[in-house]
């Protein structure tokens, strides 16, 4: 009787600290994700900008709560998804930056191609969603 009491505490204890266990490395893997897209987002932006290339392009995966805006030079990459502490990563560059097709908001993590051109003194961003 003892040890069926005992099992049950062990289970009832043990199963929620093991959820959060969990979801806590769920959460902590997104992020790193994310901060990956991040850096492919800017280090694309970055060779356009920089003269490296007029037209760079690269595919890369985007999970949900992952946002990219721009204002003025200024583009910023926002990871913000339930659960986890939001998270940007934003860099100003030399021209200014227009996002002509962005990312979709959807609910599982999606592959992109991005294309980054210098139009003028302007870049103009591009994402597509890459069917698979």
């Amino acid at each position: 009787m003892l040890i069926a009491i005992g099992l049950s505490t062990a289970v009832i204890v043990g199963v929620p600290i093991l959820m959060y266990a969990i979801n806590t490395l769920s959460l902590t893997s997104q992020l790193q994700e994310a901060q990956l897209a991040a850096e492919q987002i800017h280090n694309v932006t970055r060779n356009v900008d920089t003269g490296m290339s007029n037209t760079t392009s690269t595919t890369i995966w985007i999970n949900p709560g992952l946002s990219v805006t721009a204002n003025g030079n200024i583009l910023i990459v926002a990871y913000n998804e339930e659960g986890a502490a939001p998270k940007t990563w934003s860099a100003s560059y030399n021209h200014d930056i227009v996002i002509d097709h962005s990312i979709l908001t959807a609910s599982i993590r999606v592959l992109y191609s991005m294309e980054a051109s210098l139009v003028g003194e302007v870049i103009h961003i591009a994402f597509l969603e890459v069917p698979i």
